[in-house]
């Protein structure tokens, strides 16, 4: 089966990590790139053998481009997956995937009307300690669910003067950079969010938006969880899954730590993964093409990306009026 050609909007510093992942892709084939300012990259896409353009109607209109992939800055996205499903052209976009909830619901449903499939870029479910710790969740090790915790933090000072410097691009802090993955990763070891409250400060900022931001939330399965993300300090991603067998703990993309109630202390490594886990992207641009091509659907669910921008959504209108939401 023919590798699927592909199409990357936005070229900035993801973009090109995005292209580095899709060569070693076994379904997916970057063919061409679409950015604002082609000269920032015109070398770059001629060594690669990349066509390059800065009209995005040039590549919707090539019938040779099956799929896009999105990396420009998220309040873009829903004007641009609009213009993919009226293209008829798949979609792998990066996240936030909007910051609307009824936005992502009609965006996922323009694209399904136009025989589209859609996924968004957490690769992070596709890292092998994540997989570890949701198969540990499907056989029962944990038991009960009871809480979770989840961390994503990072020095943001080289967002100062970019488009991410900017309450409109970057609202509740840190969420729309960082949090979101930790939302995502909650969405898929505990389910759905039922409500939260948040709360969003400046502390020690170097950028317009807040440097420290919190979110208490509720599972529909009763169990809690405490995301926290601090745009000011080194960085740092880890989710601890709390049951009454015990717990366990991921440490980056390439550790799992174990701690059952009765038993030993367990850390395990896995080469290879490290930030920012060039191998997961891979992964997950491939399970998008296997996806496009008729096999296992994509690992975060239409309904699921959704829910995940309801959440960030409900994130956002909390950390201003401080109130209990639902989602």
């Amino acid at each position: 089966m023919e590798k699927i050609k592909t199409a990357i909007v936005g070229f900035g510093r993801w973009g090109q990590l995005l292209f580095n992942a899709g060569k070693h892709c076994e379904k997916l084939d970057v063919t061409a790139v679409v950015t604002r300012t082609p000269s920032k990259v015109q070398s770059f896409c001629s060594d690669a053998g990349l066509s390059l353009t800065d009209d995005l109607d040039k590549v919707l209109a090539d019938e040779s481009i099956e799929a896009l992939v999105i990396a420009t800055p998220h309040t873009q996205h829903y004007e641009q997956l609009l213009k993919a499903a009226s293209a008829a052209k798949h979609v792998y976009c990066e996240k936030p995937f909007t910051l609307q909830g009824d936005q992502a619901s009609q965006a996922i449903e323009a694209l399904a009307d136009n025989g589209c499939k859609v996924a968004i870029g957490h690769n992070r479910r596709f890292a092998p300690n994540t997989l570890a710790m949701k198969k540990m969740i499907e056989q029962g090790w944990f038991g009960d669910l009871v809480h979770i915790d989840g961390v994503f933090h990072a020095h943001m000072a080289q967002s100062k003067g970019r488009w991410r410097d900017s309450v409109a691009e970057s609202p509740a802090g840190g969420m729309t950079s960082l949090g979101i993955h930790v939302v995502d990763m909650f969405i898929n070891l505990m389910g759905p969010v039922k409500g939260l409250r948040a709360s969003s400060d400046r502390i020690a900022p170097s950028c317009a938006f807040d440097d420290n931001t919190m979110a208490s939330m509720t599972f529909d399965s009763g169990a809690r969880g405490q995301l926290t993300t601090i745009t000011s300090t080194a960085m740092r991603w880890q989710i601890a899954l709390y049951g009454t067998n015990g717990w366990a703990e991921l440490r980056g993309l390439d550790q799992l730590v174990i701690q059952p109630l009765e038993g030993a202390y367990e850390e395990i490594h896995y080469p290879g993964f490290a930030y920012p886990g060039e191998a997961s992207i891979t992964a997950a641009l491939d399970a998008f093409a296997t996806d496009i091509q008729g096999g296992e659907p994509f690992a975060v669910s239409p309904q699921e990306i959704v829910h995940g921008t309801r959440v960030l959504q409900t994130i956002i209108r909390s950390a201003a009026n401080g109130q209990y939401l639902l989602v």
